[in-house]
């Protein structure tokens, strides 16, 4: 199961990256419309766009962190270049 990314998440990945909502929308195939509602919260994301932007920033070595191993949300969750060891000891989301 692949944890949906929350609009934070979005936000910093592509923050990282350099882009802006309108290139990140068209390279990864979503409209900026649906991705500005994502990262503003205003809907949640579906699982097509959740997993054209995953393979997106997957391909651009960009790795989904969160802290907190035991909770079922995401607690003290982040973005970050993978590393080139990943058994890191951070969970990735």
């Amino acid at each position: 199961m692949t944890t949906l990314l929350t609009g934070d998440l979005i936000r910093a990945a592509r923050a990282l990256i350099g882009l802006s909502q309108v290139e990140l929308a068209r390279k990864a195939g979503i409209t900026q419309k649906a991705l500005g509602e994502f990262e503003l919260g205003k809907r949640p994301i579906t699982a097509r766009a959740n997993e054209k932007l995953r393979r997106f920033f997957d391909e651009r070595q960009v790795q989904f962190i969160a802290a907190n191993i035991e909770a079922s949300h995401l607690e003290g969750a982040g973005v970050r270049w993978k590393p080139p060891n990943l058994n890191s000891g951070i969970k990735t989301i």
